[in-house]
């Protein structure tokens, strides 16, 4: 196993673990090695840690058919490893797959609450304005009938809530797949907290329209640098928020 990528989602999951992303040791962050059929995990079973502690011998590798192919004694492949499998299988360009249990995603989908775009500090309120759909089954992904569906389900959007379950996140790299979960995260927060002062307004149609716009913007002269540089410079804050100080990117 490549070090600096097991270090990576060792990383990844102690951030999203100090974030609140989810709760004790729920939750896994995998990154697929190169183009091979496998991928590297956090992994569960007798020696497994909580979120917050993991470090780089709590990552395995693990083939897509969910079979453990390396890692430490007392640790296997999630029972959700179909999840990330599918996903994988699905679209060569996904890089990292994030399935965590934020508790604001759970309370929102068994309350039926919509994730409106009614604030529009960036990047957050971009999530909103994504295809956020909500997959309906509250059921652990744990064979491959069920990783196909959900991928299937989640089609193209990176995003995906799940009923009464959390939530599945894909990116371009651990870093990319990281923010945009943390991001959802603050946004499930807002959202439940706008709902119990009452009805969420969304915000102008011009002004969705002009935030979608500039969603994929890049080389800005003023701002957030936007793309891959404005990605990684959010990252680098999660990391040192999260007392992870730099990470190596």
């Amino acid at each position: 196993m490549d070090v600096i990528d097991v270090e990576e989602i060792a990383r990844s999951c102690r951030v999203l673990g100090k974030l609140e992303m989810t709760h004790a040791q729920l939750g896994h962050v995998s990154k697929r090695v190169g183009d091979t059929e496998a991928m590297l995990i956090k992994g569960k079973g007798p020696a497994e840690v909580g979120l917050s502690y993991t470090g780089i011998e709590d990552v395995i590798a693990v083939d897509f058919g969910a079979n453990k192919i390396e890692g430490a004694e007392g640790l296997q492949p999630p029972s959700e490893s179909f999840l990330h499998t599918w996903l994988y299988r699905k679209n060569p360009d996904i890089k990292c797959v994030i399935h965590m249990h934020p508790m604001y995603a759970q309370l929102l989908t068994a309350c039926d609450k919509k994730i409106l775009p009614f604030f529009a500090a960036a990047p957050m309120s971009r999530v909103a304005l994504d295809d956020l759909r909500t997959y309906p089954r509250g059921i652990i992904i744990a064979d491959d009938f069920l990783g196909e569906d959900f991928s299937t389900f989640m089609g193209q959007s990176s995003m995906a809530l799940m009923q009464g379950h959390g939530i599945t996140v894909t990116g371009s790299s651990v870093a990319d797949a990281s923010v945009r979960a943390l991001d959802l995260g603050w946004t499930l927060k807002m959202t439940y907290l706008a709902y119990t002062l009452g009805n969420p307004r969304t915000i102008l149609q011009e002004d969705i329209d002009e935030l979608k716009r500039t969603a994929n913007e890049t080389g800005r002269l003023r701002g957030s640098s936007g793309g891959e540089t404005g990605m990684l410079a959010t990252w680098r804050y999660y990391c040192a928020a999260a007392g992870e100080g730099q990470p190596a990117i």
